[in-house]
């Protein structure tokens, strides 16, 4: 490599890359899904919440998150900082939290952008679900406009748990979608799962930008005329129903589907499907069935028709309560994508499974990534950013990012799925675009592996210190590679065994530039040699 300042002929740079790995054990069925992607790993980026129970942010938006506290707070992370915002961005009050009470779900409008408009669901003094709307700035500082919350529905609760929480809005439809749960208590003691004339143990489905109820000011919403039980029997907001407790519920941004995971009663705990072409109307069975089992409780009721899940897990080996998660349809990992993650909120699981909608899941198909993650306590809510990142919240009051090395993360964004299999185009000692630099310096000094030659940005010089002159350099970083060690040594001549970091010193480093001096002064040699080595250092 030339350097872009000139030297004498008696002095040579050097740029040269070592890679070490340090690799960890798989799954044969997780390497055989991806076995020249690295790890998968779940970096914690936030700590110290308050029972957290959701993570989200904007359509788009990736540089804040919005994470929602169980005791009636939202709090604001800024991703490039890495700092949570001292104030509370919303404040809930009144409300009650105990048992599963409390602030539980928000979700943007789909025209975020333009009308300011989130929505939060929540339990008020007495208990029942409210469906509430707010304003906001829609660039930060993300601040709630005053005064501007609308309650768009309340909704009466039986009993302390089993209140669902979730909400959001359908990209196929734009409609606002409201899980809820059976009352609570246990085994649905006023059988509200299967009565479609109220609205607990269903799946609503309302317009929040119509009013078709002007009259009341309890019902600030309308009906989509699609609505399965328009003039059937029943309430016209009720999508689909039967469910005992569907805790974190999610669509899949690419497709439209839609997964409801559904905590069990004492046997199974159940995932539920709903493709984005479906017309509603599912009865998904409770308090007839848990999962794929008969509970007795109605011994007497017809089963016919009734839609089953797609997947369930039994109580076996102890108690469970499942928690749902999300489709991956990011892009800094591309082989996760169509990956289906869920969780178990008692039993500390965290597990995916890819689905075909033509077939069932059985648990061949699952990869278990509890001990990969570290063995995170009380999963109890993902989420996605505004780009389809997705997070795992722990109810301790921690937030992990499901995610890669810095290293992983380049690769996946330069070179393509068939590129990645093969290491002599990505690996960290490949030049695929013949210019001399390896795949890991690119990396380091923040270039592009496939795109053509180019000067190298590097300034050396010399450098005089009380009548002796040095060989100086300066080398530019990529901010992004923390995961790269860069060491300057210097020799004399270019025997392997000559080379040491002890003839030189660093003068100046910061995240974005390396400056390195020769400890041996150019008077005292003939010639001198200053080499470059970037090692990887891999978890």
């Amino acid at each position: 490599m030339t350097p872009t300042t000139p030297l004498p002929p008696r002095f040579q740079i050097l740029l040269i890359a070592t890679a070490a790995f340090f690799l960890r054990e798989t799954s044969s069925l997780e390497a055989e899904l991806h076995p020249a992607h690295g790890p998968i790993i779940a970096r914690e980026i936030v700590s110290g919440l308050n029972q957290p129970v959701y993570v989200t942010a904007p359509p788009g938006e990736t540089g804040w998150l919005f994470i929602v506290q169980k005791t009636g707070s939202i709090r604001l992370f800024d991703r490039e900082k890495g700092i949570l915002t001292t104030e509370n961005f919303l404040t809930v009050s009144p409300i009650s939290t105990s048992s599963e009470r409390g602030l539980l779900g928000l979700a943007f409008h789909p025209n975020f952008s333009e009308n300011g408009y989130f929505f939060i669901n929540f339990t008020n003094s007495v208990g029942n679900t409210v469906i509430r709307r707010y304003t906001m700035t829609t660039e930060p500082p993300f601040t709630v406009t005053p005064k501007s919350a609308l309650d768009i529905v309340t909704i009466p609760q039986d009993f302390a748990n089993h209140n669902g929480g979730w909400l959001d809005f359908s990209p196929s439809d734009g409609f606002l979608y409201i899980p809820l749960g059976d009352g609570g208590s246990g085994n649905d003691p006023n059988n509200r799962a299967q009565d479609r004339n109220q609205l607990l143990g269903s799946i609503l489905r309302i317009d929040i930008d119509t009013d078709d109820f002007p009259e009341d000011p309890s019902r600030n919403y309308g009906i989509p005329p699609d609505n399965p039980f328009i003039g059937q029997g029943g309430r016209p907001e009720i999508w689909a129903y039967g469910l005992r407790n569907p805790w974190r519920n999610s669509f899949d941004r690419e497709t439209g589907d839609l997964w409801i995971a559904d905590v069990g009663q004492s046997a199974r705990e159940e995932i539920n499907f709903q493709p984005a072409s479906s017309p509603g109307g599912e009865n998904y069975g409770w308090r007839l069935m848990e999962g794929s089992l008969r509970t007795h409780l109605d011994p007497g009721a017809n089963t016919d028709g009734l839609t089953g899940p797609i997947f369930e897990y039994d109580f076996s080996d102890g108690r469970k309560a499942i928690a749902g998660g999300y489709v991956y349809r990011g892009t800094a990992l591309p082989h996760l994508r169509g990956h289906y993650f869920f969780a178990d909120y008692i039993a500390d699981f965290i597990k995916s499974f890819r689905y075909d909608e033509n077939g069932s899941v059985s648990s061949e198909d699952l990869i278990d990534w509890t001990t990969t993650f570290g063995n995170i306590k009380a999963p109890v809510s993902f989420g996605e950013d505004g780009v389809g990142e997705l997070f795992i919240v722990s109810h301790f009051g921690t937030v992990y990012q499901i995610t890669q090395s810095p290293w992983h993360l380049w690769r996946n964004r330069h070179f393509n799925e068939g590129q990645i299999l093969v290491p002599e185009i990505s690996g960290p000692n490949a030049d695929p675009n013949g210019n001399g630099l390896p795949n890991l310096l690119e990396y380091a000094l923040g270039r592009d592996p496939l795109g053509p030659p180019e000067p190298l940005p590097l300034i050396s010089g010399l450098e005089e210190i009380n009548g002796n002159v040095y060989l100086t350099l300066t080398i530019p970083k990529s901010p992004e590679a923390t995961d790269i060690s860069l060491v300057a040594e210097a020799s004399g001549d270019l025997d392997p065994e000559a080379w040491s970091a002890d003839e030189t010193i660093i003068l100046n480093e910061t995240a974005t530039e390396m400056r390195v001096r020769d400890q041996q002064s150019v008077n005292e040699s003939e010639r001198r040699f200053l080499r470059i080595r970037a090692t990887l250092n891999t978890p």
